[in-house]
């Protein structure tokens, strides 16, 4: 009996181990369900160790058929003895990210305290091949956190966004609901050649079990937990810069780590997305000063583009002092 039950049994030691991390006394969740195999072993786990579990389904209608999948998986949570709704939504723009902000958006204002979703050991290997990919540092590179508070769904409501299920892999969350008779929904984005991660998943992790060998999704989801532990280590040292001009002095002593972790949270919330060339540029105006002009940085994303026009920003070295300022763009005639 027991080997028969074996999947749903990881899931539901994972998620008590995890509630450790959560508020002492903490006894109700929200989850953020899309019918899939992780999110539903989530929510029946939940329920099962005994949490007031409310599953929110977010139907983005961007597929036909869509308010019917989200009614079903809201059908199932139900039955699994969670509190369930449906909220949609509109998604601004295509690809992943504007449908990634529209959930998280309404998951926040939907939850009653605590967010649960249901990331998994292999989201986390996932990770670490795009963070390589793109050429990252360790924030990129690192795990997912089993709690955080900075993250979009909380800013819009949440208390914090848990994460119960990183020491699960897909294949248990899957096999959890084969074992409960659950039927999850298969989002056919997720097996899409067009969707990189999808690509990732189907094409590279398989080639690399077969030349690694079958442990290599765990080894992965490994290095992110230790770099997780690294590169929440830098930033409790990384020294919290004020809003005002940053003092080359404050930098100046610190490790180059250092110094691009404190340039990258001055400048977080009053620039743009900042690039590995960015941070490289400005760290220069420290590192390497000899001289040299302002750096320009992008404008945030809520700039007006009339300003985006006609000024630039920049990161310029002042007398002791890096100041972030606006300039006239260069007219070519």
């Amino acid at each position: 009996m027991r080997s028969a039950v074996r999947h749903t049994a990881a899931v539901r030691r994972a998620l008590r181990a995890a509630a450790a991390d959560l508020p002492a006394g903490t006894d109700a969740v929200t989850v953020g369900v899309s019918g899939g195999g992780d999110s539903l072993a989530l929510v029946a786990a939940a329920c099962a160790e005994g949490f007031g579990v409310r599953a929110v389904v977010v139907d983005h209608g961007l597929q036909p058929g869509s308010a019917a999948v989200a009614a079903r998986a809201a059908a199932t949570c139900r039955d699994l003895g969670a509190e369930a709704e449906v909220v949609a939504v509109t998604v601004d723009g295509p690809g992943e990210g504007p449908a990634r902000d529209a959930r998280y958006r309404a998951l926040g204002r939907a939850a009653r305290g605590p967010l649960a979703v249901g990331h998994t050991a292999d989201d986390d290997a996932e990770g670490v091949l795009l963070g390589l990919a793109r050429g990252s540092g360790t924030t990129s590179l690192a795990g997912l956190a089993p709690v955080t508070v900075d993250h979009p769904a909380v800013a819009a409501g949440a208390t914090l966004l848990w994460r119960p299920l990183l020491r699960v892999t897909r294949e248990q969350t899957y096999g959890s609901c084969a074992e409960l008779g659950l039927d999850p929904w298969r989002d056919p984005h997720n097996a899409s050649p067009d969707v990189l991660r999808s690509r990732l998943r189907h094409e590279v992790m398989p080639l690399l079990r077969e030349v690694l060998g079958e442990a290599v999704g765990a080894n992965l989801a490994r290095s992110a937990r230790l770099l997780r532990e690294d590169d929440d280590a830098l930033r409790a040292l990384t020294p919290t810069p004020g809003p005002g001009p940053l003092p080359v002095a404050t930098l100046a002593g610190l490790p180059a780590a250092l110094r691009r972790r404190t340039v990258r949270a001055w400048l977080r919330g009053r620039a743009g997305a900042l690039t590995a060339a960015h941070l490289g540029a400005v760290d220069a105006l420290v590192a390497d000063w000899h001289g040299q002009g302002p750096v320009s940085v992008p404008w945030p994303s809520t700039m007006d583009a009339a300003r985006r026009a006609d000024l630039r920003l920049v990161v310029a070295r002042r007398d002791a002092d890096l100041v972030l300022d606006e300039q006239p763009r260069k007219r070519h005639v």
